[in-house]
């Protein structure tokens, strides 16, 4: 049983990553494609969780604080990025 779950998991999970990339791919604007990064970060740590799961150890654990803390400082970066570029957006609304 437990098996089952782990590898629907990782397909659910497999599966979310690819429809992230395909929207950081077509993403119509910049801020989808920060969206779609980030939900991608989170399915990798979720698979690193999972697959430590499935391999009965816990040295993988660190993997994850890592990867967790690249991809959170990594979008506050495209974030700030792209709001300094770009100018508020309450600016950019009262332009239309």
């Amino acid at each position: 049983m437990t098996e089952t779950l782990l590898t629907l998991t990782l397909a659910a999970l497999i599966a979310s990553v690819m429809i992230g990339f395909h929207r950081l791919i077509v993403g119509p604007t910049a801020l989808d494609r920060i969206l779609a990064f980030d939900a991608i970060v989170i399915c990798a740590v979720g698979l690193v969780a999972v697959l430590s799961r499935t391999w009965e150890t816990a040295d993988y654990l660190e993997l994850i604080l890592i990867i967790a803390s690249l991809g959170f400082f990594t979008t506050v970066a495209f974030v700030y990025y792209y709001q300094h570029t770009q100018g508020p957006i309450e600016e950019r609304e009262e332009t239309r």
